[in-house]
């Protein structure tokens, strides 16, 4: 399992050898998946408190998600090789 401290300095690794577009790219990747994630909660007719609180419980694995496919993943198989 990954901490905290080791994710932070993963990230810092990568991105020493990305430009900031990627960066910005990231940040929108997740910020779309929640707008979609919203609109699902929104087309099946849930309240307003119904969709904050399906937007609020995915956040976490949204977040993770991305950074293990960005960040996690790439550094687990540089280090199987």
């Amino acid at each position: 399992m990954v901490g905290l401290f080791d994710l932070f300095m993963m990230r810092d690794r990568i991105n020493n050898s990305t430009n900031v577009f990627y960066i910005i790219f990231e940040k929108a990747s997740i910020l779309i998946s929640l707008l979609i994630i919203m609109a699902i909660g929104l087309a099946l007719d849930f309240p307003m408190w119904g969709v904050a609180v399906l937007v609020g419980l995915s956040l976490g694995p949204v977040v993770y998600g991305h950074y293990y496919l960005i960040y996690i993943r790439p550094l687990l198989k540089e280090r199987e090789d």
